[in-house]
């Protein structure tokens, strides 16, 4: 029992005096995102990395993300668990993982104090809705993005700290998609409203263009003059045939 004891004690001690260094994919990226194909988008790398590291600084509440290309045979919870032990800092950490040969995640693993304290039980189930929630965004990167947040606001939670980014998160989305249904809606009133407008506006038109055609000066048309069998004149009231002889003068 003893000799066990001394094996596990040196064993803690060497992974401990290793650290990082040890670790198969090397020591942990400055901006706490691992993401060795680069899928995540540049700008969305750059809002990720940027609301992390605030919330990393600010409140202590270290949240990685990590994606790999596969998982192998490896269940992608055990992924998650060695990067929460070798990358995690703090008493508070975790771990939102993901891998692109699969459609199933993200998945969030926690380290730290915050798996033996009296709000550990809580933990798995907040964990459930965080994905269920991320499982509703339009896309990969969107639903990640609300892991990673969300994930840190548990973390705050236990801290004492107010909740705050993954809130700003969801109410810019719900901003923005009323944004988008008062624009549609927008747009339809002003199709009816122009389909609407048509017909009086035609109609109006008609009845401007009648009146105008009443009003304007009516004259008879024009006589068209014709010859008679060739004369150039014609006869009138006044004319009178001279019957009487006259000679001839010489």
């Amino acid at each position: 029992m003893m000799n066990r004891l001394l094996i596990l004690l040196v064993s803690i001690l060497t992974q401990s005096a290793m650290g990082e260094a040890a670790f198969q994919y090397g020591p942990r990226p400055v901006s706490g995102i691992f993401d060795p194909e680069r899928s995540l988008s540049p700008e969305m790398t750059r809002q990720l990395t940027d609301q992390l590291s605030t919330v990393r600084k600010r409140d202590l509440a270290d949240v990685l993300v990590v994606i790999l290309p596969a998982t192998g045979e490896v269940p992608p919870e055990h992924l998650a668990s060695r990067f929460s032990d070798a990358w995690g800092k703090g008493a508070l950490h975790a771990v939102v993982f993901d891998a692109l040969n699969r459609t199933d995640g993200p998945w969030i693993v926690f380290g730290g104090e915050v798996v033996r304290s009296d709000h550990g039980e809580i933990i798995p189930q907040m964990a459930a809705d965080i994905l269920r929630r991320a499982h509703q965004e339009p896309d990969r990167e969107s639903a990640l993005r609300a892991a990673a947040l969300e994930t840190t606001d548990i973390l705050r939670y236990l801290l004492g700290k107010v909740q705050t980014q993954g809130e700003a998160f969801r109410t810019n989305r719900l901003r923005q998609e009323l944004d988008y249904q008062r624009h549609q809606q927008l747009k339809k009133y002003l199709l009816y409203g122009g389909a609407a407008a048509f017909f009086p506006v035609m109609a109006l038109l008609a009845l401007l263009l009648m009146a105008l055609l009443r009003r304007r000066t009516r004259r008879f048309p024009a006589i068209l003059w014709t010859r008679r069998f060739g004369a150039p004149y014609a006869g009138g009231n006044d004319a009178t045939v001279d019957l009487s002889r006259r000679t001839p003068s010489s």
